[in-house]
């Protein structure tokens, strides 16, 4: 049966490798062996309990473990069958975290109303701190209060000692011995990610099966070449920084953003506060676009009902000078009102005599000679 290879090199999570990106990964793979090679620093504990769940479903799953392993990924691999981790990585377990987002002036009422919200949810990451460590208790054998202690702790392991602990199964030698330690970048969003620094000592690392490296050696010119580069890099005017990026600082609750020689680098938590809040602006813009096409309308609606009004006003300004030159429309009815008071009465209609005198502007005579008038008059 051929093997499926999935590899996991960045967050867990909605947004990188989600539950839904590994439901689809092992669709039709229940016959097959599954590979899962993991290089992460974790993120959502939620994304990593599903597919620990996964794993265990599917029942042949082995799990390959290299560079820096860290939170819910090192959950995801509990859910393996089998736990293989390069001899030059490392392994860090650590109590379940919340993102916490509160500054600014406070009164007494409403510290309190925070200290509340704040003991709620210390409670809520106590529950969930039991639950993973119960499940590492199961992978390695050791009480809970070792396996919460280590998680206090908050240190890396090298893999040796993550299979000391019962984390790892096996340690296996790459063909290409690499020294995660010489990667700054990785240094620096481990750093970012609030994980401690990387360990001092790589115990363990080998070029080959049969050829060791000085450690010590090895690792001090490593760390010398890592500060050097630091000392290097020409420091950034906080300043400047705060004032080049108000809007990031902003939205990141920070002063300044820290900077080395590759970059800025964000953590997962801070990438998503950007990303929330270009969500919301997003909403924002679209709430403003439709208010705004409201607005046209009505203005639009207002400007045909002006036109209806002004056509409508022809006919009566077409009457008399008076009536156009008035300026509203209650003018308008005052200067028709004044024509017709000047108009005299008229007498009734009906059949009138030779007599009757003649009103202003109509024809008796014609009237008076029409064929049955005429027949009337005789006959009367």
């Amino acid at each position: 049966m051929a093997t499926k290879t999935i590899v996991i090199d960045g967050p867990i999570g909605q947004y990188s490798f989600s539950k839904q990106f590994m439901r689809n990964e092992l669709s039709g793979q229940s016959k097959n062996p599954v590979l899962i090679k993991i290089s992460s620093l974790g993120g959502s504990v939620d994304d990593a309990l599903n597919i620990y769940d996964q794993f265990i479903e599917h029942g042949n799953v082995t799990a390959e473990l290299s560079a820096f392993v860290a939170s819910s990924a090192t959950l995801i691999s509990l859910g393996a069958k089998t736990v293989r981790m390069n001899e030059n990585s490392f392994y860090l377990i650590h109590k379940a975290m919340n993102w916490v987002d509160e500054w600014g002036s406070m009164n007494e009422d409403e510290i309190d109303a925070l200290i509340a919200k704040l003991e709620t949810q210390k409670q809520q990451l106590a529950k969930v701190t039991l639950q993973l460590a119960k499940m590492y208790v199961k992978k390695t054998g050791k009480t809970l209060d070792e396996i919460i202690s280590l998680m206090k702790k908050q240190t890396w392991l090298t893999a040796e000692e993550a299979k000391d602990w019962g984390f790892v199964d096996e340690v296996f030698v790459p063909e290409v011995a690499v020294n995660y330690l010489e990667n700054l970048q990785m240094v620096a969003m481990i750093n970012s990610s609030g994980y401690p620094d990387p360990p001092r000592k790589s115990v363990g690392l080998t070029s080959s099966p049969t050829v060791v490296v000085d450690e010590e050696s090895l690792f001090d010119r490593i760390w010398n070449r890592i500060t050097n580069k630091q000392k290097e890099v020409t420091p950034i005017n906080k300043t400047e920084m705060k004032n080049q990026f108000l809007n990031v600082n902003q939205v990141l609750t920070v002063e300044s953003l820290e900077s080395t020689a590759d970059g800025v680098f964000l953590n997962e938590t801070q990438l998503e506060a950007i990303e929330n809040r270009l969500a919301l602006d997003q909403q924002i813009i679209a709430e403003r676009d439709t208010a705004n096409s409201a607005r046209d309308a009505a203005f639009a609606e207002r400007d045909t009902a002006n036109t209806n009004l002004l056509n409508a006003m022809d006919p009566f300004n077409a009457i008399d000078a008076s009536i156009a030159s008035a300026e509203s429309p209650e003018a308008k009815v005052l200067a028709i009102r004044a024509l017709l008071s000047k108009k005299p009465a008229t007498q009734p209609a009906g059949n009138m005599g030779k007599s009757d005198p003649v009103s202003d502007g109509v024809q008796w005579d014609v009237i008076n000679n029409l064929p049955h008038n005429k027949q009337v008059d005789k006959n009367s």
